[in-house]
């Protein structure tokens, strides 16, 4: 793209009521899906200069997307777009933290850091099957086992299927509320994994060190009837967290789900994170 091109696409608005950092992440959201792989950004004072913000604005903006596995950074050299990752499917049915963990015996637990109405950007809107714009609420949790911070999640739900979610205690299961107050249950989804760093923010979340390793996973789900439910963006405490894969032998094939057979793999049931036992 063009200076002028970029200038267009990441240009903000300073008096609307979404941070300039939301706007800014947001607008880099929707360059990114049209770009390929590897493909290097502009630096971080050229940014500065289309956006018209400051620099801690775009460290803030570029850190949320590298956190979400859409950006990387490389010491000396900049800021690319994601290398082109194997997609990995974990799970049967769509479960919840909450159901999960007390299915184990364990202490789960809520802290709410916000709630709020956003625009879906194009990618979430794409994934949950809405047109790109339509209102979505986006809850950001951190989940907690024995009162020691788990994982950090943010969900989006299409808005128009949750009237007054944000009124509702968000504290519990987010599953059990939907189900209970709005007839909504996942029925079917995909999830992907990847591994990250922590950043500042994830380390203060999730009381580790800055650059701990973490679980950093993306959850679609669907209901029966094929509506987009949520969209749920996970890092998991790499010390604390593990995925299993179940695997079915084909015809003439004798491969088959072990995990069951060693203790410490069966305290990670398919496709939701699970603590270390």
């Amino acid at each position: 793209m063009t200076e002028d091109d970029w200038a267009h696409r990441l240009a903000v608005s300073p008096g609307a009521a979404v941070p300039l950092y939301y706007q800014l992440r947001e607008r880099l959201r929707a360059v990114i899906a049209e770009c390929d792989p590897d493909t290097l950004l502009p630096s971080e004072k050229a940014l500065m200069d289309y956006a018209g913000v400051s620099r801690a604005t775009v460290r803030k903006a570029i850190a949320d997307l590298v956190q979400e596995g859409l950006l990387a950074t490389r010491q000396g050299s900049g800021t690319y777009t994601a290398p082109r990752r194997i997609p990995t499917e974990l799970g049967r049915r769509p479960a919840g933290f909450t159901e999960t963990m007390r299915e184990r015996g364990r202490r789960p637990s809520t802290r709410l850091l916000s709630g709020q109405t956003v625009p879906a950007a194009p990618d979430i809107a794409a994934r949950l099957g809405i047109p790109a714009g339509e209102p979505v609420v986006e809850i950001e949790r951190v989940r907690l086992l024995e009162d020691e911070p788990c994982m950090l999640e943010r969900a989006h739900i299409p808005a128009r299927l949750v009237p007054g979610l944000l009124d509702q205690d968000l504290t519990g299961s987010l599953y059990d509320l939907l189900g209970g107050d709005y007839g909504l249950a996942p029925a079917e989804g995909s999830e992907s994994i990847v591994a990250v760093n922590a950043d500042h923010r994830l380390a203060r979340a999730l009381n580790v060190p800055v650059a701990a390793a973490l679980i950093a996973t993306a959850r679609t789900t669907r209901t029966a009837e094929g509506t987009g439910l949520e969209y749920t963006i996970r890092h998991a405490r790499g010390d604390m967290c593990s995925f299993t894969v179940p695997l079915t032998g084909g015809a003439g094939s004798t491969l088959t789900d072990r995990s069951g057979t060693d203790p410490l793999l069966a305290s990670a049931a398919a496709g939701e994170a699970r603590p270390l036992v």
